[in-house]
């Protein structure tokens, strides 16, 4: 899709925060309204009303990143595998021009004409595009992390992911109890193994292949499996610091940090791991109590980009200019977008668990 075509939107900075202040009351507006759709109705309806109502907060919160940053080449590279994912889930291609319309609607109806107007105009871009939208979707194609991996591990990997989706527990911890007996750390085997396995099950499940019972499934397996050779893995006696490691307010997805936490814990680190949705002020209160070297914070997801923007300022007010605490990034979020790293004001992005442990080794930290 062309990236030239969007030169003429233009979103000022009190209309790009005034659709933030109110992403929440639009996004419920916009579902209220396709539930009397004269042609969606029925379907909005169904089991699929979850499905587009998580839709629309998270469409919300992305919006208001991409207004925030004025990025619409990742608004563009972003549409068709939103088409793409939901249509595998059987949402049709005709909601998201009824979607666009209702937000249209409730922009105007909710915000000040001179809020609303050059909000409604990228909206209406997003109409006028929706036949092109929906032509790259019906070709869109999802890389495979599997193809990515070197041998002898992509075999492994294929093999753990069916087993995984076939509720295979045993077999997939006795096969990694194996691959560690044979010299692979564990690390080495969250990084290679479960890391692009994990990445497979999802792209499946954009690709409408799995089920959403059978990806949780697959990810709480993952959890048991990982906790069970974790527990039998040889600590360190001697530790280098502390260290605190959280998924920002809003981000669910945990399995990065808890791999994360997990490779530090074993390199010698003591961490405390707060877990999935992390409130800004309980991060803050236990970074004040702990006072930890450094401080990870996972994104997966760009719309919870600007909720790490908000930590690592609050974080920064907190601890003050003279600390010597640092604040690392990390995530899906930031694969996806590079560009977005920079603006979250961190003092450093780890690409994986493997890069992490490596810097933390750099640091010298008071005994």
């Amino acid at each position: 899709m062309a990236k030239t075509d969007h030169a003429h939107l233009r979103v000022s900075v009190s209309a790009a925060q005034a659709y933030e202040a109110h992403a929440a009351d639009l996004a419920s507006r916009v579902s209220r309204l396709l539930l009397d759709h004269p042609v969606l109705k029925d379907f909005c309806a169904t089991q699929h009303y979850r499905l587009i109502e998580s839709n629309h907060r998270n469409h919300a919160s992305f919006m208001a990143e991409i207004l925030r940053t004025d990025n619409f080449d990742l608004l563009i590279e972003t549409l068709p595998w939103v088409y793409f994912t939901y249509h595998n889930q059987g949402v049709p291609f005709a909601y998201f021009e009824a979607e666009f319309a209702a937000w249209i609607s409730v922009l105007e109806e909710r915000l000040t004409p001179a809020e609303a107007a050059p909000l409604t105009c990228v909206y209406r871009w997003m109409q006028q595009r929706h036949p092109k939208t929906v032509q790259a979707a019906q070709t869109y194609q999802v890389s495979s992390q599997v193809a990515s991996c070197t041998t002898p591990h992509a075999t492994a990997v294929s093999e753990i992911i069916e087993q995984l989706l076939a509720g295979e527990h045993g077999v997939v911890l006795g096969r990694c109890e194996n691959l560690l007996r044979q010299g692979m750390v564990f690390p080495q085997l969250l990084q290679t193994i479960f890391y692009p396995a994990m990445i497979e099950v999802g792209r499946r499940w954009e690709q409408g292949r799995v089920s959403v019972a059978m990806e949780h499934q697959a990810t709480a397996m993952t959890y048991r499996i990982l906790s069970s050779l974790y527990s039998a893995q040889p600590y360190p006696t001697t530790l280098r610091g502390k260290a605190i490691v959280a998924a920002v307010a809003n981000e669910f997805h945990e399995l990065g940090a808890w791999m994360v936490t997990t490779c530090l814990e074993l390199d010698g680190w003591e961490v405390t791991l707060l877990g999935p949705d992390t409130s800004t002020e309980m991060l803050v209160r236990t970074v004040l109590e702990e006072q930890p070297a450094f401080i990870g914070l996972s994104v997966c997801l760009p719309s919870h980009v600007q909720a790490a923007r908000d930590t690592v300022q609050a974080l920064r007010g907190a601890l003050g200019p003279a600390t010597d605490t640092k604040i690392l990034v990390g995530g899906r979020a930031f694969l996806t977008a590079p560009a977005l790293i920079d603006s979250v004001g961190g003092d450093l992005f780890l690409s994986d668990c493997e890069a992490a442990v490596r810097w933390a080794r750099t640091l010298r930290v008071a005994a």
